[in-house]
């Protein structure tokens, strides 16, 4: 399929967000629907943490290399069911987030967790000094709450913690090391590498 008319195909099937093609290995998928494709608008809904290349995955590997922070402003640039890629309004880098094989839920789904059309940054004044810390440095903190925890690391890989209402969530640093957060009652007792 030509450039132009993949393009043309894509947007016919997407409304307001413009999204371009990839090589002939990579097209949209017109089946994979998303609110996102009818937003311009579109805001990061926790921290994330991508590598330095600008990679970032379903799995969330909580990569020190940069932090875009919760309510950041971006432009979805592309999205089918094996990539969402993104562009940070402010800076103008460009990112892209893959769908890992292991997800149990849909990309649609997973997007919904971390990309929305609509962001309140003030539900972090809401939380408790060590919630807004971790938040602020992007990181787990003993004395953070699930929530706090979401919002600074986002969500755990669902094959590694298939509840949040676990005590444990299992979270990836890297592609070979993992760390486990441990809540009791609700707040973070521990951090296990």
């Amino acid at each position: 399929m030509s450039y132009l008319r993949c393009f043309a195909t894509v947007a016919l099937v997407s409304s307001s967000i413009a999204i371009g093609c990839r090589p002939p290995d990579v097209q949209p998928d017109p089946n994979a629907t998303h609110p996102l494709r009818a937003s311009a608008e579109v805001y990061t809904l926790v921290n994330l943490h991508p590598d330095d290349d600008g990679e970032l995955s379903s799995v969330n590997y909580l990569d020190d290399d940069e932090l875009l922070t919760l309510c950041t402003p971006i432009r979805v640039t592309f999205l089918n069911t094996e990539t969402l890629n993104f562009t940070v309004l402010a800076t103008g880098k460009d990112y892209t987030y893959e769908f890992h094989d292991t997800m149990k839920e849909s990309p649609a789904e997973n997007v919904a967790k971390f990309f929305g059309t609509e962001c309140d940054a003030s539900v972090v004044a809401s939380l408790s000094e060590v919630d807004q810390q971790g938040i602020r440095e992007g990181k787990v903190l003993e004395g953070m709450t699930k929530q706090g925890v979401l919002l600074a690391v986002g969500y755990p890989p669902e094959h590694r913690t298939p509840s949040l209402s676990e005590d444990t969530w299992r979270y990836w640093e890297s592609k070979f090391d993992t760390v486990e957060v441990i809540f009791e009652n609700g707040v973070v007792v521990k951090i296990d590498d």
